[in-house]
C-alpha cells in the first residue's frame, strides 16, 4: 500500500472572506473555489490546496473544534530561498493583516527565519535555511549537499 500524500491542510477560519483576502492578496496564493461565508480553497502548492473553512461548520464532519485562548497548535512554514525573501514575506503578510511574533532575525542553526500569526492566529514561518534543498523529483534534503542528510527509517 502507497502513503496517502497530503493534498490539502484545512485551516478552521472565523471570517472565510477576510482569510480568503489574505491568503489571496496578501501571499499570492491561487484562488481555486470559494462558497462565500463557508469555505474557500487556494493552491498553496503543487498538487496542494489551503482551506480555508468556517470553523462553526467544521464539527459536522471533523467533531469537537473551537479557537482557544492560544495559539492554534499547527504552524505553516516556507522555506525561501534568501533571507532577504524572508523579510519580503514578512513584510507582505503584515501588509495585508498579520500579525508580527518573530521578526526577521538571524538564528543559531545559521539561518533566517520570521514567524507572523495570520487573522485567525495560525503561525506562518518564513525560513531561510541554507541546508535546505529541493530535488526536481520533489525530494527533500535539510542536511548537505552530498546526501549526508539521509536518515533510516524506523524498523529498517
Amino acid at each position: 500500500m502507497s502513503h496517502p500524500d497530503i493534498t490539502a491542510v484545512t485551516l478552521g477560519v472565523r471570517d472565510v472572506e477576510r482569510s480568503l483576502d489574505f491568503y489571496v492578496r496578501g501571499l499570492g496564493f491561487r484562488p481555486v473555489l470559494h462558497q462565500p461565508g463557508e469555505i474557500a480553497f487556494v493552491q498553496c502548492a503543487p498538487g496542494q490546496l489551503l482551506a480555508l473553512w468556517d470553523v462553526t461548520r467544521m464539527p459536522s464532519e471533523y467533531g469537537d473544534v473551537a479557537h482557544g485562548p492560544s495559539a492554534p497548535p499547527v504552524s505553516l512554514g516556507h522555506n525561501a530561498g534568501t533571507a532577504e525573501q524572508v523579510e519580503q514575506l514578512y513584510a507582505a503578510a503584515l501588509a495585508a493583516g498579520a500579525t508580527s511574533v518573530s521578526a526577521p532575525a538571524v538564528r543559531a542553526w545559521g539561518g533566517v527565519s520570521a514567524c507572523v500569526a495570520d487573522p485567525d492566529g495560525f503561525r506562518w514561518d518564513f525560513v531561510h535555511n541554507p541546508a535546505f534543498r529541493t530535488d526536481p523529483d520533489g525530494t527533500v534534503h535539510l542536511g548537505e549537499p552530498d546526501g549526508t542528510d539521509e536518515v533510516d527509517e524506523p524498523g529498517l
